[in-house]
């Protein structure tokens, strides 16, 4: 047997240093200068730093193998090059600095393990404390999901199958990175995405983007509030329901169930916790994040979403993995 190790623990303590080194490399811009290699003084000259302080931070990003140190200079690795430099294809940088805007949820942790959910208490600003950046801390958040989104969506779009729908909600659908790759795989379907006004602005340029303009819409308001449509032939709900309590979700899938023609299916995609609600880790993790961060979220088991659409008659609950640390659950009605 294995004795415990103090270490063990201690490499958990020391977890948030790497983030925090990456994340504030990432709001400086610092990959934005380092395609070809530059020093360290060089660089702070660029991005308006302290020479020392920066070279700090570039060795520990040479450290942890974020970038190449040549001598005296430093160049991007190929991961930052490939996703961290503004203007490339892939560029992924907008979920970093969304990760970073939720960092003040997880200093307070503590208060509000206490009180019971974070001093923020408005749903539509929990990313947001100050009211004159919430325009890019927005963007930052919706680019982000579509960061994340675009490489798992194509292989969701397969294992949905969408032949035959004619007709698709993507609710909640912030940037539509999923109506347009639906979209793309099936060429006799036409989607709306639905959500507040900021996310659909990002939605339109997006759509825009890939010139789908025809056949993908947009519909803006609040799900717990307003319509949502109707007639749909499949309804996908994607990290939505994380966000919120049991009676908000409830009321969200119920919304869903009646805009859902028979026969059609819904399909629920979200960090699952099993039944032990301790695993996978990944799962446990977010819904500390969700603590952190929002009014009233945390991560919901797959047996008790799926417990929901059964009770609003939806036959036949199937799990499917769709990431390393998500699944879906897709129910059919009638």
């Amino acid at each position: 047997m294995t004795e415990p190790s103090f270490y063990g623990l201690m490499d958990l303590v020391r977890g948030f240093r790497p983030a925090k080194v990456l994340l504030v490399a990432n709001d400086l811009g610092v990959f934005d200068h380092l395609e070809s290699p530059l020093s360290s003084s060089q660089i702070a000259a660029r991005v308006g730093a302290d020479p020392r302080a920066l070279g700090i931070l570039l060795n520990a990003l040479a450290a942890l193998e974020v970038l190449v140190k040549e001598g005296d200079a430093f160049r991007n690795g190929e991961a930052a090059s490939r996703y961290l430099v503004h203007g490339k294809e892939e560029y992924r940088g907008a979920i970093l600095r969304h990760m970073h805007h939720t960092w003040w949820g997880w200093s307070e942790l503590g208060e509000t393990v206490v009180q019971g959910a974070p001093r923020e208490q408005e749903p539509e600003r929990w990313l947001d404390r100050h009211a004159e950046t919430s325009g890019d801390w927005m963007r930052d958040f919706i680019w982000g999901m579509h960061a994340l989104a675009r490489d798992l969506a194509p292989a969701v779009a397969e294992k949905l199958d969408l032949k035959g729908v004619r007709r698709l909600l993507d609710l909640g659908g912030g940037p539509a990175t999923y109506a347009i790759t639906f979209a793309q795989a099936e060429p006799g379907l036409t989607a709306t995405v639905f959500d507040l006004p900021g996310p659909i602005e990002i939605a339109r340029e997006n759509i825009a983007r890939h010139a789908l303009q025809d056949r993908v819409a947009t519909l803006a308001g609040n799900f717990l509030q307003d319509g949502i449509g109707s007639d749909y032939d499949f309804i996908w709900i994607s990290h939505i329901l994380h966000s919120h309590d049991e009676a908000q979700c409830r009321l969200i899938l119920e919304k869903a169930v009646r805009a859902l023609n028979p026969g059609g299916r819904l399909a629920v995609q979200d960090f699952f916790l099993n039944d032990d609600g301790c695993t996978p880790v990944e799962a446990a993790l977010f819904s500390v994040h969700m603590l952190a961060v929002t009014p009233a979220g945390r991560s919901y088991t797959w047996r008790e979403t799926a417990a929901w659409l059964e009770e609003l008659g939806l036959s036949g609950p199937v799990q499917v993995d769709t990431g390393p640390a998500t699944s879906m659950l897709v129910a059919r009605k009638g």
